[in-house]
């Protein structure tokens, strides 16, 4: 069974901004939609195929994942208390150490912030308190 070798930080901080960056550049849009038609288009597709490569990086290690658990039955060997194997831990071992150094719960957590930023900004702006 291929278990494989985790990303680089290098790799894993470079999604991570990637994810982010797209993030702000959609919420972005509101505002740049008031001043420049053109600058919100660019932010559409920047953010947009930001999003593209982040999610297309978090579909592979989430398959990855999933694989190294059903490729070695993992869930039914933990569950019946069956005995591992040195490569069992190993994928474990993959797992816990993809999980643990994944930055995916920051990015989702400064989403949801730049998302409620968005929501007050363009409120303000329709509103015009700005």
């Amino acid at each position: 069974m291929y278990i494989p070798q985790g990303y680089s930080l290098k790799r894993i901080r470079f999604y991570f901004w990637i994810g982010l960056l797209s993030a702000i550049f959609l919420r972005l849009i509101i505002i740049a939609d008031y001043y420049n038609g053109s600058l919100s288009k660019i932010l559409f597709y920047l953010g947009v195929l930001g999003y593209l490569a982040f999610f297309a990086h978090r579909y592979r290690i989430a398959t990855r994942r999933v694989g190294v658990l059903k490729n070695l039955n993992l869930l039914d060997k933990v569950e019946n208390r069956t005995p591992l194997s040195e490569e069992d831990y190993h994928g474990l071992q993959y797992i816990i150490w993809s999980l643990s150094v994944s930055k995916e719960r920051t990015n989702y957590l400064m989403i949801f912030a730049f998302s409620i930023i968005a929501i007050i900004l363009s409120l303000a702006f329709d509103l015009g308190m700005i």
